[in-house]
């Protein structure tokens, strides 16, 4: 297992300053990758990553069909168990809910798979009430009431749904829109989007649910995003710059805030990056695809 867990722990060497601006954006040292399972089984181009404030890392190993489940405690990594289930072939985003179920975005089914805790498969997720009835999900959040909204792009529009999936709202797209590759929710019940092809995020109001833009001028400081985190921890807003290998930081306002980490193939370093998650510690762990790793960091703010 040695030589599929790398860890380094406070070393000042592994800082990696490139690309940040601004005193308040995160700062991120970097702490471990994971390379594969506990069986020294090594992942493959994994997409997905899920995290939560007991300090559980639930991989979507994706070209494995696989997820991979570790314990982040007291800066150690714990477990490299696999879970592999037949309902799940080519997993992408992952998500825990309140209750610790996990529910995993599959890319080649175009379902939401529900898992329970321990990983058996408990169903999918089955929107009801929507019409048209055509949903091609491209990636999902969930709230804190356990509620899912969904990003329907075949539908051109995001869902909101029950536990159940029950329809409770639907947003349409902006017009214009390019290519709308993820969304986040703000702690005030706003839905965000991301259009990676504009370099634009827009934004639906709680109490005016209709999309309009929100950022101006990212291009400046982007390559091609598509991930979009937001925590309740923080009311920022991070962006994962998949073609830049770096974390984009918006302040509340969709103002540029700061940039960190760079692409590259050294610990520390991304090379077409995916989903990312924050624990309530402040640790950013990130699905580094094109390296076929999962690497963590420290955030030192």
């Amino acid at each position: 297992m040695r030589s599929f867990v790398l860890w380094s722990l406070f070393v000042l060497t592994t800082l990696y300053p490139l690309g940040c601006y601004g005193a308040d954006a995160l700062k991120l040292r970097y702490l471990a990758t994971i390379l594969g399972d506990i069986k020294e089984t090594g992942l493959k181009k994994p997409e997905g990553v899920a995290c939560d404030d007991q300090g559980l890392i639930v991989i979507a190993d994706t070209e494995n069909g696989r997820l991979v489940r570790y314990v982040l405690q007291d800066n150690t990594l714990k477990g490299g168990t696999e879970i592999k289930v037949q309902e799940v072939v080519f997993p992408v985003r992952v998500q825990l809910n309140s209750k610790g179920n996990i529910f995993v975005l599959d890319g080649q089914l175009r379902k939401v798979a529900q898992l329970t805790p321990e990983g058996a498969f408990a169903g999918y997720l089955t929107p009801q009430g929507v019409n048209p009835p055509l949903v091609v999900p491209k990636s999902f959040k969930l709230d804190g009431r356990d509620n899912v909204y969904l990003l329907d792009i075949g539908g051109e529009r995001v869902l909101q749904l029950d536990p159940s999936g029950k329809l409770l709202s639907q947003i349409p797209f902006p017009k214009n829109y390019g290519a709308i590759s993820d969304l986040a929710l703000t702690s005030g019940g706003d839905v965000l989007i991301l259009d990676s092809a504009k370099s634009t995020v827009y934004i639906a109001k709680k109490e005016n649910p209709q999309f309009t833009p929100f950022t101006k001028g990212l291009q400046d400081y982007l390559n091609f995003a598509t991930n979009m985190l937001t925590t309740t921890r923080s009311a920022d807003i991070y962006l994962m710059d998949q073609d830049g290998g770096a974390i984009v930081i918006l302040g509340p306002d969709g103002l540029f805030k700061g940039r960190q980490l760079a692409m590259g193939w050294r610990n520390g370093q991304l090379y077409y990056p995916q989903q990312m998650c924050i624990n309530k510690n402040g640790d950013v762990v990130i699905a580094d695809r094109g390296n076929s790793r999962v690497q963590i960091f420290e955030n030192l703010k």
